[in-house]
């Protein structure tokens, strides 16, 4: 009778942990990689690596290149990004949106904002789905600056021209940069910040435009989960294109599923239609964080390779 007390007892107290058994493991991973990124603060040093992460290359402790990143400079300077799109499409057609879900940065952040006690929201599928063209969108914008920027310095020899943005223009308005970047070196250098920097004269307009963009992208993520992730990061916007073919990706088991508790789906931080999908989840947003996995209790879901 003993035993079978333990054994109840036991029971109850790692049901929470075996519920969440695959978050808990993502979310030591993301904090593993978040050590490593900021590799600096540890002694390691810079490597010749590109992700395609949200996380900025100037960083004070960063130890590899954002693919978003090296795909701007490079344009900036007129020399055409292979390395870049090929580590999107590598990435993406082989690992989908992986790297974003468990290794992000700024996915990490947003996933801690997820514990602030307010209740979240959920938009439309037709609205979700409509949104997150805007990550697109700033991609296109964004390329088509690089081009500009790249195609004036052929021109005249110069890019000043074009101030702070001049080497990578969406680095003006990355919340991912202000968060990791920004902030620490006005932190650091506040009394001297007027005077620090190549651009004296546009710095402090550039920095406030810079919080304002990063306070809007912090309620959005505090009302809805992953907001900059599934609607405006351009890093996930190019995966995204890769992810619906990659090679290892989250799959359904109709045979399994009920279809009519909808746990996996309520589950999902970033409002994926898991249910709509026969066998293959090719949808665009899906991060393959496992948060549907943990929520299904028929065992319908896996992450698997998918040939």
């Amino acid at each position: 009778m003993a035993t079978k007390e333990i054994r109840t007892r036991l029971a109850t107290v790692l049901r929470p942990v075996l519920n969440h058994r695959i978050r808990i493991i993502r979310t030591i991973v993301q904090f593993i990689m978040f050590g490593l990124l900021n590799g600096l603060i540890f002694g390691i040093g810079r490597i010749v690596l590109i992700l395609p992460i949200e996380f900025p290359s100037g960083g004070p402790f960063s130890t590899v290149w954002s693919a978003f990143e090296a795909l701007q400079y490079s344009m900036t300077w007129w020399i055409f990004p292979y390395l870049a799109i090929s580590v999107f499409v590598l990435f993406g057609s082989i690992f989908g949106k992986t790297t974003c879900g468990w290794a992000c940065p700024m996915g990490l952040f947003q996933d801690l904002f997820r514990f602030i006690p307010i209740k979240k929201r959920k938009v439309s599928k037709p609205t979700n789905k409509s949104l997150s063209r805007i990550g697109i969108a700033i991609v296109i914008f964004i390329v088509i600056m690089s081009f500009i920027i790249g195609i004036t310095l052929r021109n005249s020899g110069s890019k000043t021209a074009f101030g702070a943005g001049k080497n990578m223009p969406f680095g003006t308005i990355d919340p991912a940069a202000t968060l990791f970047a920004t902030l620490y070196y006005y932190l650091k250098w506040g009394s001297q910040y007027p005077t620090f920097g190549e651009e004296i004269g546009n710095w402090q307009f550039v920095f406030f435009i810079r919080l304002f963009i990063l306070i809007i992208v912090l309620v959005l993520i505090t009302l809805y989960p992953r907001a900059y992730c599934r609607w405006m990061c351009p890093s996930g916007a190019i995966l995204g294109l890769f992810s619906r073919y990659s090679i290892l990706g989250m799959r359904i088991n109709k045979n399994r599923c009920t279809s009519g508790c909808n746990d996996c789906e309520n589950a999902c931080p970033v409002q994926v239609p898991i249910l709509s999908y026969d066998k293959d989840l090719t949808d665009k947003m899906c991060t393959n964080c496992g948060e549907c996995i943990d929520a299904c209790n028929e065992g319908a879901l896996k992450l698997s390779l998918r040939f």
